[in-house]
């Protein structure tokens, strides 16, 4: 299994959605998904790339399929979403032509219209998709894509001290974290604690 590559980018052909990379004399053709091309764009040749891969053979192919994402969080969520069944790892890369975290909210907002535009996914697909990964993308709903240039994701430390406040506050677990991910998934500009912890207490105050 090959996790991850880093080496020299040697060039890119858009209509494929492939990437050359040269790791110590040895050039991988790796393929990308469409949402990630605009990152390989902010790259020229000759410059250093890291990429974490999934690595898939298939029984009638003796070819090895090599994709590579920019973000670990983003192979994570790939290998999730090929185990809904009659989504494997091609039909999964060729779908992915939109950011993993609008895909994943699109899941976690069970928008099965949505998700029809990705292609490949017709609409029992598309029910499917929800009813396998309904309540498990919840971090992946919640990346940062393009801030300020660059790649983020929102902290887990701020999403695990909200949950702490929380049940010392007398919130159930269960309750504390799907409160603050509802939240989270709402409020794309939450900069701090106190902020979300106000955010999270004004929705659970009484109407009235």
């Amino acid at each position: 299994m090959i996790a991850a590559l880093r080496g020299q980018f040697v060039q890119w052909h858009d209509e494929s959605n492939t990437l050359w990379l040269d790791v110590s004399g040895v050039t991988y053709e790796l393929i990308v998904p469409a949402f990630a091309s605009d990152w390989v764009a902010q790259h020229e040749a000759g410059s250093e790339l890291h990429l974490f891969t999934y690595y898939h053979v298939a029984e009638r192919s003796p070819k090895p399929l090599v994709i590579g994402f920019p973000r670990l969080v983003e192979r994570e969520f790939f290998r999730k979403f090929i185990e809904v069944p009659d989504v494997g790892p091609v039909k999964a890369v060729r779908a992915l032509t939109r950011p993993v975290s609008e895909i994943a909210g699109w899941v976690e907002a069970e928008d099965v219209k949505a998700l029809q535009q990705l292609p490949g996914i017709g609409v029992r697909l598309a029910q499917t998709i929800v009813a396998r990964l309904h309540g498990k993308l919840v971090q992946e709903a919640l990346l940062r894509d393009e801030v300020d240039g660059a790649a983020a994701v929102a902290t887990p430390d701020l999403r695990d001290d909200a949950v702490a406040a929380l049940v010392q506050l007398q919130y159930g677990r269960r309750e504390a974290e799907s409160v603050v991910d509802a939240v989270l998934l709402s409020r794309t500009q939450i900069e701090g604690l106190e902020e979300l912890l106000r955010v999270v207490l004004e929705q659970q105050a009484p109407a009235g």
